[in-house]
């Protein structure tokens, strides 16, 4: 807050920056934590596996080859980081606990809290050893609104060792690692579907797989994310902004029937609970989502579809039918 203004923020809303900043993101895949009896999640495991990753995403923004002298400067003056978590939902679920629910949130904030401290105090320890961020001062640094919601310990051992990464925290959207760690579900948000294709392109051409959730796979079937109200997706939001110094990716599913002021109020709502940001998606609206649910054909329209007149664009290669 003393040394930078932002000025823009990424395309996902997790990272407000500044002119010439960039942030590198990582998370911990919360189902890989979930213990082999399928009872309990392992904490210990967490903690332990921590200061690993604080340590390697700092040694990120020296290997790291940067397009602009200004952003290198920029990047090694804060040694900004973003670490978050994916697969809440699936986490929970597995254990138990339906999205957004009582014992959810409980469970999604016990892991925050563990996160947010020790990945902190973690960049502390590593100051101790390495130095600070070029543009810390600590009179200006502890003032901040964010470092006062530590624990106790931490912020003594910032006073004590000073802080390695200006910024620790951030939740992004994990799409494509989430996909990479078995299809866990991605970041804090709810299932999208139990299951989808997904279109590959090779040198051979297309293909297309089912792809199943990581807890669908396993038995589970989680809360989708058309299933939850308004109000629980802005909940989870905001109750996730707490832990977080940069700030949050979420997306709030709203129905086909929600008014204009009911949809502006979304945005309020999120503003008044404290968010930095928050993404909204209208399965019926003009555009298509990154991600569609696969609607299975009964068998009249199947029936439909087979008496339809068809033809193929030879230019898009698209197809439609006059029914």
């Amino acid at each position: 807050h003393y040394c930078e203004e932002i000025e823009v923020c990424n395309p996902c809303s997790e990272q407000p920056l500044g002119p010439n900043s960039a942030c590198l993101l990582g998370s911990f895949c919360l189902p890989k934590y979930i213990t082999e009896d399928g009872k309990s999640f392992d904490f210990d495991l967490l903690e332990h596996d921590i200061p690993h990753i604080v340590r390697a995403m700092d040694n990120v923004n020296d290997r790291t080859i940067y397009p602009l002298d200004s952003q290198k400067q920029e990047a090694l003056n804060k040694r900004r980081m973003g670490l978050g978590v994916t697969g809440l939902a699936n986490a929970a679920e597995m254990l138990g606990m339906p999205y957004a629910s009582k014992k959810f949130m409980v469970f999604m904030e016990d892991i925050l809290t563990r996160v947010r401290d020790q990945c902190y105090l973690q960049s502390s320890l590593l100051a101790k050893e390495k130095g600070s961020f070029p543009l810390y001062d600590k009179h200006e640094y502890l003032k901040g609104k964010f470092i006062q919601t530590l624990s106790p310990s931490v912020i003594k051992s910032i006073e004590k060792n000073g802080i390695r990464n200006s910024h620790v925290l951030s939740i992004a959207p994990c799409g494509t690692i989430s996909l990479m760690c078995d299809n866990v579900s991605s970041s804090i948000e709810p299932v999208f579907a139990h299951y989808y294709d997904r279109t590959i392109i090779a040198e051979s051409g297309e293909d297309t797989f089912r792809v199943e959730d990581y807890a669908f796979s396993r038995g589970v079937k989680g809360r989708m994310a058309d299933e939850i109200s308004v109000d629980d997706h802005v909940k989870v939001l905001a109750l996730a902004q707490m832990y977080v110094d940069s700030a949050v990716s979420k997306t709030c599913n709203v129905g086909p029937e929600v008014s204009f002021e009911e949809f502006k109020n979304i945005y309020q709502m999120a503003y008044d609970l404290g968010c930095k940001g928050i993404s909204t998606f209208r399965a019926s609206g003009k555009r298509f989502g990154v991600l569609n649910k696969i609607e299975e054909p009964t068998k009249e329209s199947q029936d439909s579809l087979e008496d339809a007149n068809c033809t193929l664009d030879p230019v898009s290669g698209l197809k439609s039918c006059d029914l």
